[in-house]
């Protein structure tokens, strides 16, 4: 506490003999923030409205840099503030450096702002303050974060073109519908020529759109508004959880994603010094799916009851074997941090591969859907051309 009231922070800490002190908290010790979601999804109550989560990765990297090279915690947040281009984040920082100038320690600053650098930030930072391993820690925490950046960027890249196709579309149906088709269908009404069916139909279908476009517009929206409402719910949530895993292809996408970050986050999580069923715990909340969360919660339970981690999980159909015997190498290694880690990796790399090639995939298939339709609306407008001419 001496050390606090002169503004200063142990990082790195040694016992006389010269061993290194034990890098974990007794069980219960590790004071959580509040449960987020998951550290990797912006935008869903995980970060602040206006930072970034590139730019708690590149604080997280200045900081780890900074406090490696010998420079007082407290220093290398202020000095970091200062050329923060993002006045929010400035002000946050600014505002800690306060908090740490009063005494706080670093972990309890970061809980103020729980929703911009999450729960395994936050944890791991007060395992390190207990440890005396700030730098070490700071480093993984740079680590994990950039790599949570780079695979969400990855996923966002190999999904942008079929999102511009699909707006490309819907924005040309648009056009299509409130302007071209009701032109046609006044010119042919006015010629009191017949219609040939397919024609029919559609302006028919332009018709009804037009005219209730404001009720099917509100009626959409009330359904949207419902639906989400019961996605709020623990029930609804379950559902759409378990739904979405058992969905073909995107499910066992969206099932070794989550994996990875549970993998990842338990590994850098483990390896800063906090417990296992603290760390599984969190790690559950990152998963952001519920139903991995209720088989986590399970397995930790069996934890706490004397199984180890590999026994708990070998049962669950959530997770796969290979997972599982990965997981009872490195317990029975003593290496489990470093094999979760390896799990991470393995799983983010066919992640970001079966992505590619659905992406690949899809591609023609939306081009084709999407311009079998377009098609489709062409010669509901131009046949009656062909048929006048004909008869002419």
């Amino acid at each position: 506490m001496s050390l606090r009231k002169q503004g200063l922070t142990v990082v790195k800490l040694d016992s006389p003999d010269g061993e290194s002190p034990p890098s974990f908290l007794p069980e219960g010790k590790l004071k959580r923030a509040r449960p987020l979601p998951s550290i990797m999804q912006a935008g869903a109550g995980l970060f602040q409205k206006k930072v970034k989560f590139a730019e708690v990765c590149d604080f997280s990297r200045l900081l780890a840099t900074a406090v490696s090279s010998g420079i007082p915690l407290r220093d290398a947040v202020e000095s970091i503030a200062e050329d923060i281009p993002n006045p929010a984040f400035r002000k946050m920082l600014n505002n800690m450096v306060q908090q740490l100038h009063e005494g706080r320690t670093f972990s309890q600053a970061l809980a103020e702002y729980p929703n911009v650098f999450g729960t395994v930030f936050i944890s791991l930072v007060e395992s390190a303050e207990e440890a005396g391993s700030m730098a070490e820690t700071l480093a993984q925490l740079a680590s994990y974060l950039e790599r949570a950046e780079r695979i969400k960027r990855k996923i966002q890249s190999v999904t942008a073109y079929p999102m511009f196709v699909l707006f490309f579309f819907i924005l040309v149906c648009a056009i299509m519908t409130i302007f071209v088709i009701p032109r046609f269908r006044e010119v042919f009404e006015g010629l009191g020529a017949t219609l040939p069916t397919l024609t029919t139909v559609v302006f028919d279908v332009n018709r009804f759109l037009l005219q209730n476009a404001l009720y099917i517009a509100a009626g959409i929206f009330v359904l949207g508004l419902l639906f989400w409402a019961w996605g709020r719910t623990d029930y609804g949530r379950e559902l759409i959880d378990r739904g979405k895993l058992r969905l073909p292809v995107i499910g066992g996408i969206l099932r070794k994603y989550a994996i990875a970050r549970v993998s990842r986050s338990m590994s850098v999580m483990i390896h800063g010094g906090v417990p296992v069923t603290t760390a599984m715990e969190i790690a559950s909340i990152i998963a952001g799916n519920t139903v991995l969360r209720q088989s986590l919660a399970k397995a930790r339970e069996r934890i706490m009851a004397g199984a180890d981690i590999s026994g708990s999980l070998k049962d669950d159909p959530q997770f796969p074997r290979l997972f599982v015997r990965m997981v009872s190498v490195g317990e029975t290694s003593g290496k489990l941090p470093d094999v979760m880690g390896k799990l991470a990796d393995v799983y983010e790399e066919q992640v970001e591969g079966q992505i590619m090639i659905a992406t690949s995939l899809m591609e023609p298939l939306i081009i084709c859907v999407f311009g079998g339709l377009v098609l489709l609306l062409i010669l509901a407008i131009y046949m009656p051309v062909f048929t006048v001419a004909s008869r002419m």
